[in-house]
């Protein structure tokens, strides 16, 4: 009995070990220690820092599977009017998570900043069921 004790308080210590870590069953990257400054950044609409700095973040090929990373780096680039390439991140960003609201959101806006108000209004159906915040959001952005 004291053995089962022992191994399962060591498999609690290992579960509640990888939590700690970041690391869960949908494998999601950690994120590096200066991501929060750089949301701040965008939140403070210092988009040109934000993309340099996510740029150096990038080159590490474990951060180009994170959508929130790449959704953040298409959202300043969308911001610096750099639309080519913040579409491109945005579809990465989905290619890996094609529910990330985020994204879903960016993209449509970013599509009605390109006259294409169909691709907006079909991104605008694809937030439909969850009545979420970036569903609200991308409607009035398209409503504008």
């Amino acid at each position: 009995m004291k053995k089962i004790t022992v191994f399962v308080s060591l498999f609690l210590l290992l579960i509640n070990s990888a939590e700690a870590a970041g690391t869960d069953s949908t494998n999601e990257v950690v994120k590096p220690s200066s991501y929060t400054s750089i949301v701040k950044m965008i939140k403070e609409e210092k988009y040109n820092d934000a993309i340099k700095a996510l740029e150096e973040i990038l080159k590490k090929n474990k951060y180009q599977a994170d959508p929130d990373i790449l959704t953040h780096y298409a959202f300043a680039l969308r911001k610096t009017k750099n639309f080519p390439k913040a579409e491109e991140y945005y579809l990465k960003a989905l290619s890996i998570d094609p529910n990330h609201r985020g994204a879903l959101e960016y993209i449509g806006e970013l599509y009605v900043d390109t006259n294409r108000l169909d691709l907006a209004n079909a991104t605008l159906k694809k937030l439909e069921n969850c009545r979420c915040e970036e569903y609200a959001e991308l409607k009035n952005y398209i409503n504008k």
